[in-house]
């Protein structure tokens, strides 16, 4: 069975997770995950980095550190996981549909012609940064917040700027089919110290200094585990592999043509999560889709236009024209950290014979 996505486990991560049992650590939050908070913060260039359980709290806990919160107005693209959206409603905060571009990333011309913006959240879908660093300019000219929901996007960059390191806070995810994985777990990152203290007191139950139960007002419990911390330092060891190894597994599918398809771009600097192929019609997808099911080997359709589901219909949005046309058209394909080239190969010329 070729996955879709599947994480990649090895020796070196047992090994660091046998020595991290055999120590007698207390396994919840403790000093390796502020190790992992520092690697990952480090990776990134920025000064703060917060570990939580997973990508959607930590949407949750920047927003409300910036004061994103009932009566905010927050743009979001119609294209991401449902998770950007619904940690916005989480917040309090109303939610406003914004179309993308052709690389799946949030339309800086549709973006604004929303005006009275409080929040922006930027997704660079799949590892690609497309116009972000023209939308981190633009909210800044108009001080409005930026959060980056770099879920797909560790090991990417925009030019000379890494992802998770753009606004004023920054997310990551690492579920088991990211880049790097913790099992579960997501990450806040931050310059500003007012943000990180903020977080810190959200997500501990807000506790006096001295760690008493005397609370200074509302707050949770969102804390990440050593030893979920510990896979993490091991998975990032290797990041640079990973993403020589993505980059690889991208070229090989994109020196296959066809008239019926083409893949998305990306730029030398931007790191492939998933890898999207879109087919002329919904029609070739969904052929292609049961094709490859059948010989065992899994694709993904990619996220349906967030404007398509029941519960946002009636969502204030801009002209979602391209991103409701092309999303029901992409395949997403098997992109995981150990996939071979050779299967890359049998599964593009599966394709090919499919669609002579």
């Amino acid at each position: 069975m070729i996955y879709q996505v599947e994480p990649d486990i090895d020796k070196i991560d047992q090994n660091y997770i046998n020595s991290y049992m055999q120590s007698g650590g207390w396994i919840t939050e403790g000093k390796v995950t502020k190790e992992f908070e520092k690697a990952v913060a480090e990776t990134v260039n920025r000064k703060f980095a917060i570990g939580v359980p997973n990508g959607t709290i930590a949407i949750y806990l920047a927003l409300l550190a910036n004061s994103i919160e009932k009566g905010s107005l927050v743009a979001v693209p119609n294209i991401t996981m449902v998770a950007t959206i619904n940690a916005i409603i989480w917040a309090g905060a109303t939610p406003v549909l914004i179309d993308t571009d052709e690389r799946l990333c949030m339309s800086l011309e549709h973006l604004q012609k929303i005006k009275n913006l409080d929040c922006i959240v930027y997704v660079p879908l799949n590892g690609r940064t497309s116009n972000g660093k023209e939308i981190f300019e633009y909210a800044k000219k108009e001080k409005i917040v930026l959060i980056e929901d770099s879920a797909h996007a560790l090991g990417s960059n925009y030019k000379n700027t890494a992802c998770g390191s753009l606004g004023n806070a920054s997310v990551l995810s690492f579920t088991p089919h990211k880049i790097i994985t913790t099992g579960q777990g997501g990450m806040v990152l931050t310059d500003n110290k007012r943000v990180y203290e903020k977080v810190m007191d959200l997500k501990t139950f807000n506790r006096s200094k001295d760690k008493s139960d005397i609370h200074k007002g509302f707050g949770l419990n969102f804390k990440i585990t050593d030893l979920q911390s510990t896979l993490g330092l091991s998975q990032l060891s290797k990041l640079d592999k990973y993403i020589e190894h993505k980059k690889k597994l991208f070229f090989t599918y994109s020196n296959y043509q066809n008239q019926n398809y083409r893949f998305i771009n990306f730029n030398s600097y931007e790191t492939p999560w998933f890898m999207d192929i879109v087919f002329k019609s919904k029609k070739i997808r969904n052929e292609v889709h049961s094709l490859l099911r059948k010989i065992n080997i899994e694709t993904r359709f990619a996220y349906p236009p967030l404007s398509s589901q029941k519960m946002f219909k009636n969502l204030r949005k801009t002209n979602l024209s391209n991103s409701e046309n092309i999303a029901n058209n992409i395949l997403w394909m098997p992109s995981s950290n150990n996939l071979s080239i050779s299967s890359v190969k049998l599964i593009m010329r599966e394709i090919s014979n499919l669609l002579k």
